[in-house]
């Protein structure tokens, strides 16, 4: 039955204000019934660039959000995004990430270039977010993302929320954001008040192991891969995974959850001014103490632009104040090397509290490290390479936190934080008889490890080529008996290693790859997929360089007709970096 609403007709005996207040009462008094008609539902895209997966793990948050909002998301990759489909899109979210110096994901390079094309289309009928995801301790802190914004916004796209630009901390950054999106988005979604305060199940919650739930793994092997009189020390550890919730495959990578040098924490309680039982709220986790939250939750061996700005309000510090100026560059030289403890020394009693700690460092994030096992080969036992991280600055030893820990402070026996990040865009062909070419300097050879043990206890045919580089055969040759064992029985095809510093002139991966660019060119064309792991500011730029140069010369291209070549690899998912 129709509920209808009274009213005072306009022939009552009342003036037109005590009508119009009479009116308003009854309405107030017999308000109009719930709409029965369904909520608005909305097709909304959410598209990431990711280069570590933490753009894609959010994307699939915000999708679980958006579809207990009512709304109907589609996440995908935009390796797959062309821009005239994105012209068609009339909602679209972008979590993307930045890393080395400004650059976008590997799986973002082709998107990025027709996105910035002098014919790339108008987007006047796209509404959009961009959620950013960098690190402050570098330079171009967020630029894809950034780029990526004003460029959508160039073409006539029109902003949902404002941009969000987010440091390490990226889980309460996303909290904070996706609650403001949601709202904004109720002015043409859902009208229900839930949208804005959406909470993931408990229900949906991941029972097996995760970041937030890490497996505490017994650590099972240590052993130094490196000779004792190297300039570097790089060992080799394995994990017991037998009672974990835990499945991988070759190419993936393990999440440590580190904490600081108990030791460097020590010191540092030492210089505060309060005590190290008094707490302080840390969102998500709740009170914890400042011995705590110094230990386990805190980043405290290096310095970024907004911990330093952040003190030196604080302190009222013009010298601070001073080195922020972008235009002397003088602040990237005060960064290196130093932590919280520099800070104290040089400027003690600015902190008068627990919270203060809070709200001037960020969180103590996981480390990942490419897993050396292979599932197939090693069982349960879980393999990583660390590179252990020690040097000298500012008169005091430094070191890498979670490299540190597991090289230098832990012994068997002991138990480790541990969780699995898939690598879905690192993994073997699954053709077993294609060719793959590795290309894995320092650690960078620990997934190709894993590649070798996979593919020989799978009865794989295809050929294996390795690229291997460090700096001296005799101090840092790592798992040498293995890879000439490989050698031997035939099942790593070849093996070329370049060890920078045991001749006059120094020799890289990529001078290798040059001097065998002629037979590289033909296992290419033979359809070879090429891997590359390690590090992204150098050593990844100039093999990239050294790549397009064969293919140009060896395949008598022109520079351009080149590009393609190397694009047509990423296109068919036989180009492959995994790196940091």
């Amino acid at each position: 039955m129709k509920v209808v609403t009274p009213f005072i007709p306009e022939d009552a005996p009342f003036s037109a204000e005590q009508r119009a207040w009479l009116n308003k009462l009854l309405a107030d008094l017999f308000p109009k019934p719930l709409s029965t008609e369904p909520p608005v539902s909305f097709r909304v895209s959410v598209y990431f660039a990711s280069q570590s997966g933490t753009a894609e793990r959010l994307a699939k948050k915000m999708s679980k959000l958006l579809k207990e909002a009512g709304h109907a998301p589609k996440v995908q990759s935009v390796e797959s995004l062309s821009l005239s489909a994105l012209a068609q899109e009339t909602y679209a979210l972008f979590f993307a990430s930045t890393y080395g110096d400004g650059e976008p994901p590997e799986n973002a390079c082709v998107f990025r270039d027709a996105l910035f094309s002098d014919n790339a289309p108008r987007l006047q009928a796209l509404r959009y977010a961009v959620f950013c995801l960098g690190d402050r301790a570098y330079e171009h802190f967020c630029q894809f993302g950034i780029e990526l914004d004003d460029r959508l916004n160039s073409l006539g796209a029109s902003r949902i929320t404002a941009r969000v630009e987010s440091d390490l901390d990226v889980d309460t950054a996303f909290s904070a954001w996706s609650s403001q999106f949601l709202k904004a988005f109720c002015d043409f979604g859902p009208k229900s008040s839930e949208a804005a305060q959406v909470t993931t199940s408990p229900a949906a919650a991941n029972l097996t192991h995760t970041r937030e739930n890490p497996y505490h793994a017994p650590l099972v092997d240590k052993r130094l891969l490196t000779h004792p009189s190297s300039s570097k020390q790089t060992v080799h550890v394995g994990f017991d995974l037998t009672d974990a919730e835990l499945q991988y495959e070759a190419g993936d990578a393990c999440g440590v959850l580190a904490e600081n040098d108990p030791a460097l924490v020590d010191e540092i309680l030492e210089l505060l001014s309060f005590s190290p039982s008094d707490t302080a709220i840390l969102p998500k986790s709740g009170p914890l103490t400042v011995e705590q939250l110094l230990r386990h939750h805190l980043q405290i061996t290096k310095l970024t632009r907004k911990v330093v700005q952040r003190f030196a309000e604080k302190a009222e510090c013009q010298t601070l104040s001073t080195l922020l100026i972008a235009e002397t560059g003088e602040l990237e030289t005060y960064l290196y090397g130093r932590g919280l403890i520099d800070l104290l020394h040089a400027y003690p009693g600015v902190l008068s509290n627990a919270a203060e700690l809070v709200e001037l460092l960020p969180r103590l994030t996981p480390r990942l490290y490419s897993i050396s096992s292979s599932p197939t080969a090693h069982g349960r036992e879980l393999h990583c390479t660390i590179g252990v991280v020690n040097y000298t600055a500012h008169g005091r030893d430094r070191g890498g936190v979670a490299s540190t820990m597991l090289g230098q402070r832990m012994e068997i026996g002991a138990r480790v934080p541990i969780y699995l990040h898939p690598n879905k865009r690192f993994r073997l062909p699954k053709n077993s008889e294609a060719p793959i070419i590795m290309i894995g300097p320092g650690t960078g050879v620990a997934p190709f490890r894993a590649f070798l043990h996979e593919r020989r206890a799978l009865g794989h045919t295809g050929k294996n080529w390795l690229f291997f580089g460090e700096r001296s055969a005799e101090t840092d040759f790592l798992y040498c008996c293995e890879m000439k064992s490989f050698v031997d029985d035939g099942h790593l095809t070849r093996f070329d290693t370049a060890f920078s510093r045991d001749q006059a002139h120094k020799v890289y991966v990529q001078d290798r790859m040059l001097e065998s660019g002629a037979e590289l060119f033909r296992w290419l064309n033979d359809g070879a997929s090429l891997y590359v792991c390690g590090d992204a500011s150098r050593m990844a730029k100039d093999v990239d360089v050294a790549l397009h140069r064969i293919v140009s010369m060896h395949g008598n291209l022109t520079n351009e007709a080149a590009q393609e070549y190397v694009s047509a690899l990423h296109d068919e998912n036989r180009y492959h970096r995994d790196v940091y």
